[in-house]
């Protein structure tokens, strides 16, 4: 199972910066000359504007035209299906459905056969069946944050694995799960002989966290392919600098598995995500 779409299309996008922004259906059709009614049929997918207007809407909202036009044309990340290996790790993905189609992953360090599961949305028997394909040993749980898609199955997860379950102190407040580690910005921990890094990435939630080791990070909600996960006003611009800190800066073949949708990299979003510019 693997995706051939983005997990948000041109209307999500245009829908989720309106929001984050604070710009009305009005005032976005006063700044790019559609009417209110096709700002409408944009947002639910009924429209694409010509190329143009799809330039006035980025103005508008603080995002990327050209790159905002290559998503209405249809662009996807290579390699979005990818199972990723390295000389020393690899990462397996299964795609849950906890209420909506949700990732969940098994990075494993390849010299010591240890590994974490990052995020564990539902469908524990799924997400079972995926560790002892990896036969990886599951000592970590990484939650990049509380919301119940990317944490319903964990209290189940730790019963089966004995592992650690590692979220941000504000996240874990949200779902009252078992929690053993409390994790911010800076906080590092041992996965065999990876070394993992977290990263605060405040937004989505206010306690989002990305979990990094070598060529891989793990965004959770705070970066889509194209996108982000939603946020209001300062949380949402707040969000896109963290990642363009935390995240863009990593090298550019750093591979981006993010909570929904398909799998990217730093250099195919520092080049096609219209929304960090």
């Amino acid at each position: 199972m693997g995706y051939s779409n983005l997990e948000d299309y041109f209307g999500d996008i245009v829908g989720k910066a309106m929001v984050g922004r604070g710009v009305s259906s009005h005032a976005l059709a006063e700044q790019s000359g559609l009417s209110v009614f096709d700002i409408g049929r944009v947002t639910s997918y009924d429209l694409i504007p010509e190329e143009a207007m799809i330039h006035k809407i980025a103005d508008t909202l603080g995002l990327d035209g050209k790159k905002l036009t290559r998503v209405a044309n249809g662009w996807v990340p290579e390699g979005g299906n990818d199972r990723f290996q390295s000389e020393r790790v690899n990462v397996d993905r299964v795609i849950l459905s906890a209420g909506m189609e949700v990732n969940a992953y098994v990075m494993k360090c390849l010299e010591t056969g240890e590994g974490a599961l990052i995020d564990a949305g539902g469908q524990p028997d799924r997400i079972s069946a995926l560790i002892e394909q990896t036969g990886a040993r599951i000592t970590h749980i990484l939650l990049t944050h509380g919301h119940a898609d990317h944490v319903g199955a964990t209290a189940e997860m730790k019963s089966r694995t004995g592992a650690k379950v590692c979220c941000s102190e504000l996240d874990a407040q949200m779902f009252g799960g078992p929690v053993d580690v409390r994790v911010d910005d800076g906080w590092a921990d041992r996965i065999g002989s990876l070394e993992v890094n977290a990263l605060s990435l405040p937004g989505h939630t206010a306690g989002g966290i990305a979990y990094a080791t070598e060529g891989v990070c793990f965004p959770g909600d705070a970066l889509f392919a194209a996108s982000l996960g939603g946020a209001r006003r300062e949380a949402y611009t707040g969000q896109i600098e963290a990642v363009r800190q935390k995240v863009m800066s990593l090298p550019s073949d750093t591979k981006i598995f993010p909570g929904h949708g398909p799998i990217t990299t730093v250099r195919q979003e520092n080049d096609n995500n219209p929304v960090i510019g």
